[in-house]
């Protein structure tokens, strides 16, 4: 099989999931407060099909760190502001920090600053930018 297995390729949902490059591709890098919504934006589904599992929607994350797995979303947040081709970061309010080129937890709200540097996701003062 050409898919990514990830966790013995079970969901939540309890059913089989292959993760095919074509919905990877596809898939965001930054998932944000989807995983509250039921991964709507997610393009991973279980054997069951979208339409048949409404639990069935994941993000596969890690693959950066060649250690992939299937994820709801919270975690899932690639940085594209990184060199090269970008790098996981995790947590969806984690930041790269465009002052130190370093990542930081900023809160949901971005309400925290760089703790290297002691910028914002702006370099300065200003709105949070999310990716």
């Amino acid at each position: 099989s050409s898919g990514i297995n990830a966790e013995y390729g079970k969901l939540e949902c309890g059913h089989n999931c292959e993760a095919k490059l074509r919905d990877l591709l596809q898939q965001p890098d930054y998932a944000g407060l989807d995983y509250e919504d039921g991964c709507q934006e997610a393009t991973v589904y279980c054997d069951a099909n979208e339409d048949d599992c409404d639990m069935g929607r994941t993000y596969v994350t890690g693959i950066c760190h060649g250690r992939p797995e299937f994820d709801c979303g919270k975690f899932h947040n690639h940085c594209n502001a990184c060199k090269n081709f970008g790098k996981c970061i995790g947590d969806y309010r984690e930041r790269h920090c465009p002052s130190c080129g370093t990542h930081y937890f900023a809160g949901s709200g971005c309400q925290f600053s760089c703790d290297r540097c002691g910028s914002d996701s702006e370099g300065g003062a200003g709105d949070c930018v999310i990716i």
